[in-house]
C-alpha cells in the first residue's frame, strides 16, 4: 500500500484506461437461494417476530427488537424473497455495512454495494489497481455515484490544481490558494470572540439570552471582535477573489451559526452556497492554523494504492465489525413490577447453633411446619460499656481539683497583669529617651549578663503594644536617637515587622533616625540582613567601576557643554532677529547698503563707539546717535558720561 497525489502524473496513468467503482458483494447473492420455510412458534405467546423467527417475554423486549438492525436486515431479506438469518449469523456477516440498510429497487442496492469508507470511495481500474480518495472531491453529497461523471470528474480533478481552503473556528481563521502541492496565498490570525469555558461566540449566547444580554467589559470586546473579525475575513477573501474565482474546488470548515454566517451571512456573502466546487472538509480537523491548512490539503489531496483485493477487503471486514460493536447497545434488565418475586432459598445470617434451642428461627423450608414461640427473661450487663465514663472522684478529690484550677486562673490573670505594667514601664523609657533606666531594667530580666544571654535578646524585641511594634519601632518613632544606636547594640533586630508590616526604619521618615541606622549597618556590616530591614547601604565600588563612573560623569559634563553652547547661540540668533525685525525700513536699507558693501570690497563701514569693534553688516546699539557692538559696550559708556539732571 503506497499513497501518491492527485497532481502526479503517476495518478493520471492509474485512471485513463478506464475505472469504475469497487462493489463488495454478499453471500446471499452468491449462492442459491433456498426454499422460505413457514416457522411455528414453540408456544401460543402472541410475543413473536415471525420474520426474525423469535419470541419474547414482554412487550418490551419486543419494542426493543424492532430498533434492532437485525431485525431491519431481516425484512429486506424478506423482501428479497430470500432467507432470513439468526442473530449470530448477523453480527458474523456485519462486514458489509451497506447491506444493512435495506433498499427498495435494484438500483440502490447495487449502490449500496459500492465502497465507501470513512468517507473514501474505492475504485478500481482496467488493470485490477485498487485506489481510494475521498469522496467529496467528486461527487455531491445527496448525488447519484455514476461511471460516466467518475471519470470526467476524475480527468477535471487531475487537471484544474487550484485549490481553496478556508477554514474558521474558535476566533481562529486560516485561509490558503494552493497550486498544486505548493501554497500561493495563505493568511491566518486570531480574534478574541469565545469566552473561555463558554464554547460558543457571543452572538450566539446573545440570541440564546434574548433581551437579556450581558453588558460586561469582556462580552463587549468579544462582540468588537466579532465585528473585526468578520470585516477582516471579508477583506481577505475579496482581495485573493481572482485567485477564488480560477480555483477548481473551495474546500472550507466552518463549525457553528456564527462561522457559518461569516461566510454565508450578510447582504453580500463571501460564498455562494449553490457553487458546485464548494466542499467540507470530510474529516476532523484541529484549531484553524497553517501548519493545520497545509495538513488538510495533503490528506485532501492523498490517493492510498492497494497491493490487492484481498487487503482492501480485511480493511473493509475489520472496519464493519468495529462500527457494528460500537452501534450495538447493552440489553438492559427490564423488570416486570406485575408479576410476583420468585422465591430464592437464602442462607441465615445466624447460626442455628449459635441460638438457643428454645428461640429457633424457621427458614424457607419450614414454612408449612407449626413452631411454637417461647419467651424468656434475660439479665444484659452494661457495666463494661458505661466503664469509661464511670466518676471514681470521691467528694474531697473533686473540690481540691476545683480549688487548684482557682488558683491556676488567679495566678495567670496576676502574670498577666503583671506583663502589661511591665511593658508599659519600658514602652516609657524607650519613648521618653532614659537610656539608663532601660539598662538597669534589662540586666535585672537578663541576669547582669546582657551582652550574652540569649534571653536578653528576645526582652529587646520584645513587642509592646497590639500593633507590634518592638522597643526598636517605639524609638524610631519618638526619634530617640541614643536609645536606637543603645538597642542594636545589645542584639535588637531591625528586620522584625509590625502588622502594618513595616520595619523599624520604614516606619519613621525622619532623617536623623535613619542616619542612624545606616551609620550602624556601615559599622556593622555582616550582623543583619539589612536588604530585608530595608536599610539602604552603600555599595563599595571596585577600582574599575569608580573609573568608569568617572568617565560617564565627564562624557556627561562635555555633553552638557555643548549643549549649553548650542543654546546661547540659539538665543543669540533669536535676540539679533528680533532686533532686526524692530528696526525701521530705513535702518533696515541702510544695513543691507552696509553689506553690499562688505561683500563687494570688504572694507570696515562701521565700528563700536566704545571698543571699536567691526560692526558692518551688524544690527548694532544706537544711544545718543553713537553705534555699539552689544549691550556691555552700551552700558560702560552711559555709566561714564552720566548725566546730571538739573
Amino acid at each position: 500500500m503506497n499513497q501518491i497525489r492527485i497532481f502526479d502524473e503517476s495518478f493520471e496513468a492509474a485512471f485513463k484506461n478506464g475505472v469504475q467503482f469497487l462493489k463488495i458483494s454478499t453471500e446471499d447473492d452468491n449462492g442459491s437461494r433456498e426454499p422460505l420455510t413457514k416457522w411455528a412458534p414453540s408456544s401460543t405467546s402472541k410475543l413473536i417476530c415471525s420474520y426474525c423467527k423469535t419470541e419474547f417475554d414482554d412487550v418490551v423486549q419486543q419494542r426493543e427488537h424492532y430498533k434492532l438492525d437485525w431485525h431491519r436486515y431481516n425484512l429486506k431479506q424478506n423482501l428479497r424473497v430470500k432467507p432470513t438469518i439468526t442473530e449470530e449469523d448477523f453480527n458474523e456477516k456485519a462486514d458489509d455495512v451497506s447491506s444493512i440498510s435495506g433498499s427498495d429497487s435494484e438500483k440502490e442496492d447495487s449502490s449500496e454495494n459500492i465502497a465507501i469508507l470513512r468517507g473514501r470511495l474505492f475504485l478500481k481500474n482496467s488493470e485490477g489497481v485498487v485506489f481510494s480518495l475521498y469522496r467529496c472531491l467528486l461527487f455531491e453529497k445527496k448525488e447519484e455515484l455514476c461511471d460516466e461523471i467518475l471519470l470526467k470528474g476524475l480527468e477535471k480533478l487531475h487537471r484544474n490544481n487550484q485549490w481553496t481552503l478556508l477554514m474558521l473556528g474558535g476566533g481562529h481563521f486560516a485561509g490558503g490558494v494552493f497550486q498544486g502541492s505548493t501554497i500561493i496565498l495563505h493568511k491566518t490570525f486570531h480574534a478574541y470572540v469565545i469566552r473561555s469555558g463558554q464554547g460558543s461566540s457571543q452572538r450566539s449566547m446573545d440570541n440564546r439570552s434574548g433581551s437579556f444580554q450581558a453588558k460586561s467589559a469582556g462580552a463587549s470586546l468579544r462582540r468588537y471582535n466579532e465585528l473585526a473579525l468578520t470585516q477582516h475575513i471579508h477583506d481577505i477573501v475579496r482581495a485573493w477573489k481572482k485567485e477564488i474565482d480560477n480555483s477548481s474546488l473551495i474546500v472550507y470548515r466552518a463549525a457553528g451559526s456564527f462561522n457559518q454566517f461569516v461566510f454565508f451571512g450578510g447582504k453580500a456573502p463571501l460564498l455562494d452556497r449553490s457553487d458546485s466546487r464548494l466542499k467540507t472538509i470530510p474529516f476532523v480537523t484541529k484549531r484553524p492554523t497553517f501548519a493545520e491548512l497545509k495538513r488538510v490539503h495533503t490528506l485532501l489531496t492523498t490517493v492510498t494504492m492497494y497491493e490487492s483485493f484481498d487487503q482492501v477487503s480485511g480493511i473493509l471486514k475489520q472496519e464493519a465489525t468495529d462500527s457494528s460493536l460500537k452501534r450495538s447497545k447493552k440489553k438492559t434488565t427490564n423488570i416486570d413490577r406485575a408479576k410476583s418475586r420468585e422465591n430464592v432459598e437464602r442462607p441465615s445470617p445466624i447460626n442455628d447453633s449459635s441460638m438457643d434451642d428454645d428461640v429457633r428461627v424457621p427458614n424457607d423450608s419450614d414454612e408449612n411446619l407449626e413452631v411454637d414461640l417461647i419467651f424468656s427473661d434475660q439479665e444484659i450487663s452494661m457495666s463494661s460499656v458505661l466503664q469509661p465514663f464511670e466518676d471514681s472522684l470521691t467528694v474531697e478529690e473533686r473540690r481540691q481539683r476545683k480549688k487548684k484550677s482557682k488558683k491556676d486562673k488567679l495566678k495567670h490573670k496576676r502574670q498577666i497583669k503583671e506583663d502589661l505594667t511591665r511593658k508599659k514601664q519600658l514602652y516609657d523609657f524607650v519613648s521618653s529617651g532614659h537610656v539608663q533606666n532601660l539598662e538597669n531594667h534589662l540586666k535585672e530580666r537578663g541576669g547582669g549578663h546582657v551582652h550574652m544571654e540569649i534571653h536578653n535578646i528576645a526582652l529587646v524585641n520584645e513587642v509592646l503594644d497590639d500593633v507590634g511594634n518592638t522597643l526598636l519601632h517605639v524609638a524610631a518613632l519618638h526619634q530617640q536617637l541614643e536609645v536606637i544606636r543603645f538597642l542594636l547594640e545589645k542584639g535588637a533586630d531591625p528586620c522584625l515587622r509590625n502588622q502594618k508590616q513595616q520595619t523599624a526604619y520604614s516606619c519613621t521618615q525622619n532623617n536623623n533616625v535613619r542616619k542612624i541606622f545606616k551609620n550602624f549597618a556601615q559599622e556593622f556590616p555582616e550582623r543583619h540582613n539589612y536588604t530585608k530591614a530595608q536599610i539602604p547601604v552603600p555599595v563599595e565600588l571596585t577600582e574599575e567601576q569608580l573609573n568608569r563612573r568617572n568617565a560617564q560623569r565627564k562624557l556627561k559634563k562635555e555633553k552638557d557643554k555643548e549643549k549649553k553652547k548650542i543654546t546661547q547661540l540659539i538665543q543669540q540668533e533669536e535676540c539679533e532677529k528680533q532686533r532686526y525685525l524692530n528696526l525701521s525700513d530705513r535702518e533696515k536699507r541702510a544695513l543691507a547698503a552696509e553689506r553690499r558693501i562688505l561683500s563687494t570690497n570688504g572694507s570696515v563701514v562701521s565700528r563700536c563707539f566704545l571698543c571699536g569693534t567691526d560692526i558692518s553688516g551688524k544690527v548694532p546699539f544706537e544711544y545718543s546717535g553713537n553705534r555699539f557692538c552689544s549691550i556691555d559696550c552700551l552700558k560702560a559708556h552711559r555709566l561714564s558720561n552720566s548725566v546730571i539732571l538739573s
